[in-house]
């Protein structure tokens, strides 16, 4: 089930790498804004665009919002865009999503709450565009102009992301996509599990986080070819 009610290390495939490759086309799709208004994907393009998944509770993605603040301010000529996708962590307060109108709810609500000052576009319910970018939860992309993708990462690295567009600025060879990721101070962790459910969202990640990190140590290790 894609609106997965509670979090497993099952809730996603850490070691096989679906969706859109560098090379591949963003797909031409219609999503939402914040408000509810329908809007075409391909409107982003014609600049570079960076594009980052993410939700309200997950603590990957809100624990690099400012780091990709101090990106996108350093890049104005760079349109970035956050696409809304399924919770990371479900829980009592913050419920997996049953309508298209409660993903739009919280999706206003990530604004209220963190500095997200990028333009969001909110997925459809049943996660079409997700899928097709390879259903993680804090992805992120580099688009070309033309709607190519140049850099994929199936983790958010700011830091990653500021190198790319500056070898795009100066027309160097740009860097291979990491497999790994950076993990986020514990405080964000705790808050945002907090504000989705509370200890029952803290007790699901805790209790599964060993096994959590067995796959994404395994992930590294078939992505980079160590063998270790």
């Amino acid at each position: 089930m894609y609106n997965y009610e509670q979090f497993t290390p099952n809730s996603y495939d850490f070691t096989t790498q679906t969706g859109i490759k560098i090379g591949d086309r963003l797909p031409e799709l219609t999503l939402q804004n914040v408000e509810g208004v329908p809007i075409q994907l391909s409107s982003y393009l014609g600049k570079i665009l960076v594009l980052e998944t993410g939700s309200l509770t997950c603590p990957l993605y809100v624990g690099k919002i400012k780091k990709m603040a101090l990106v996108a301010k350093k890049y104005p000529h760079v349109e970035f865009l956050l696409i809304y996708i399924r919770e990371a962590h479900p829980g009592r307060k913050i419920n997996a999503h049953g309508t298209s109108k409660s993903k739009l709810r919280n999706a206003n609500r990530l604004q209220q709450d963190e500095p997200e000052n990028r333009s969001v576009l909110v997925d459809d319910l049943q996660g079409t565009l997700h899928a097709a970018l390879g259903l993680l939860p804090n992805m992120a992309f580099v688009i070309g102009t033309d709607g190519a993708v140049l850099y994929r990462a199936d983790w958010n690295i700011p830091d990653r992301i500021e190198e790319v567009l500056d070898a795009i600025e100066k027309g160097l060879p740009l860097l291979a996509a990491p497999a790994d990721f950076t993990p986020v101070a514990p405080i964000y962790s705790l808050r945002v599990l907090a504000r989705a459910g509370g200890m029952r969202a803290i007790w699901d990640f805790l209790t599964h986080l060993p096994r959590l990190i067995k796959q994404h140590k395994a992930h590294w290790k078939s992505r980079n070819g160590t063998g270790k």
